[in-house]
């Protein structure tokens, strides 16, 4: 080889290697950005404290690192070889399913019942919703549960096979409906809705790169919730017609918000989605409810969309029932700084709506603090109480869920047995009082004298909770016996 042709190759890669520096300085070729990531890390100015305790040199090779020139390509590039050959996602949280179907992997835990968290939960929540449903009715402001669909549910033949989703046991899903039809509380089962059209619809319910409903899935359920809202509670609301459907290759909205945090090379291949042209038909003469919704990213949908404004008199979503939209658009605003009370029965129509991911939060304690505010003086139950502590808490949460996963120990279970640990570390602080709700959960600890309570109950002609109750009283009474 000639000399001139060796240094030819040397100059070249030497260029080549040069060439991500003289990108960072110059910004010569424009780059697509990530999605959903933080922006580069900052240089940081040289100090000898910082030197010395060589906080300096890690923050400086984090920033090196991070705002190397072509570094969205780079891992675009390793992202696009992982998920094409390895179905694997580079992105927290996001699994790739049989035929590239993305999902959210707490719907997967929600579907195949690993968050369960037991019929004592459910019963205490359903317990206190009822009840507060009942104050709301008589003030003229009904609750009703909607239970969005899923994607772990609607899509599970393709949830992987490492998941084990053909054995599933009971989850919340089941236990909310079971539970619901108990307390009397109108429901609309979404869920079940859209596994029921989904072998006769011609677009996705659910897009295959995105978790949330697809556009046109989310205007069928809405016109499904008008018709629920109107027949079922009889709150006259206007009638959403559908007048066509346009059908495109490109997505709109939401139907793409996983495959764009994957930050692929590539798009994936996607079927063509459809997106309805749909009017409202409202007299004259109608008077809109006023509607609170108390849910999750799934109502930004209907407001995006404009349902809420054009079939409702208000537009009140509180996310999480901690943010107040649309008014934190302009400004932060929080459920702390209203009075819930007020703002409640204002309403017309109070909807729960809570897809599959958050079965398990449910209503994000929106039943227990009107419960509170309603029945000051209601029972105590400190397992319950410690129970939603946990739940608030989504890494607590999470840790617990791992544990029962690791132990092979029943989630309800499990979370049971850290809050009556924690009601033990309570109550040795001098926290808990030893009345009659401490006693109740001390009685229902104990396997054995359960069964001695059980055989009271039945000779004394009373339910096991009667029993319990009577007999917590007593030892609250009687401290010294």
């Amino acid at each position: 080889m000639k000399l001139t042709s060796k240094i030819s190759i040397f100059l070249l890669f030497l260029g080549l290697l040069a060439l991500p520096a003289i990108q960072q300085k110059t910004g010569l070729f424009h780059t697509k950005g990530l999605v959903g990531q933080p922006d580069p890390a900052a240089f940081p100015k040289f100090k000898l404290k910082s030197w010395f305790s060589a906080e300096f040199q890690e923050r400086f090779n984090t920033a090196t690192e991070e705002n190397i020139g072509f570094r969205p390509l780079l891992v675009r590039l390793r992202n696009q070889v992982d998920y094409s050959l390895f179905r694997k996602a580079n992105a927290a949280g996001v699994v790739v399913g049989k035929n590239f179907n993305l999902f959210e992997s707490d719907y997967i835990r929600s579907f195949t019942g690993r968050d369960h968290l037991g019929d004592y939960f459910w019963k205490q929540k359903f317990d206190r919703l009822a009840r507060v449903a009942d104050t709301l009715a008589r003030k003229g402001t009904r609750v009703a549960i909607v239970l969005e669909p899923g994607k772990g549910t609607c899509d599970r033949e393709d949830i992987p096979a490492r998941f084990d989703p053909g054995s599933r046991g009971t989850n919340n899903y089941t236990a909310i409906l079971r539970e619901a039809a108990r307390a009397g509380i109108p429901l609309l089962d979404l869920n079940q809705w859209f596994l029921s059209k989904k072998p006769v619809t011609l677009f996705p319910l659910f897009p295959k790169g995105g978790i949330h409903w697809s556009v046109g899935g989310m205007v069928m359920a809405c016109d499904t919730l008008l018709a629920f809202i109107d027949r079922t509670l009889g709150i006259p609301v206007p009638d959403l017609v559908i007048d066509g459907l346009e059908t495109s290759d490109d997505l709109r909205d939401t139907d793409g918000d996983l495959a764009s945090i994957l930050n692929l090379a590539c798009k994936p291949h996607h079927p063509r989605m459809a997106y309805p042209v749909y009017h409202f038909d409202s007299h004259d003469t109608l008077r809109k409810p006023r509607v609170l919704a108390i849910s999750d990213s799934f109502y930004f949908n209907l407001m995006s969309a404009g349902i809420p404004q054009a079939a409702f008199a208000n537009e009140a979503f509180w996310y999480y029932n901690a943010n107040i939209y649309p008014d934190t658009w302009s400004a932060p605003r929080d459920t702390g700084s209203v009075n819930i009370r007020e703002e409640v029965e204002s309403m017309d129509l109070v909807l729960i709506m809570v897809t599959e991911r958050f079965y398990h939060r449910f209503d994000w304690d929106f039943t227990d603090v009107l419960y509170r505010i309603y029945f000051p003086g209601g029972p105590k139950e400190y397992r319950y109480d410690f129970m939603r502590n946990i739940i608030r808490d989504f890494r607590w949460f999470d840790l617990v869920q791992k544990q029962a996963d690791y132990s092979s120990v029943p989630m309800a279970e499990k979370l049971k047995g850290h809050c009556d640990y924690l009601l033990w570390e309570a109550d040795q602080a001098g926290r808990i009082p030893h009345d009659a709700d401490y006693f109740r959960v001390i009685i229902t600890k104990d396997s054995a004298w359960m069964r001695q309570i059980s055989e009271k109950a039945l000779a004394n002609g009373v339910t096991l909770e009667e029993q319990i109750r009577m007999d917590a009283e007593w030892m609250a009474e009687h401290p010294d016996q």
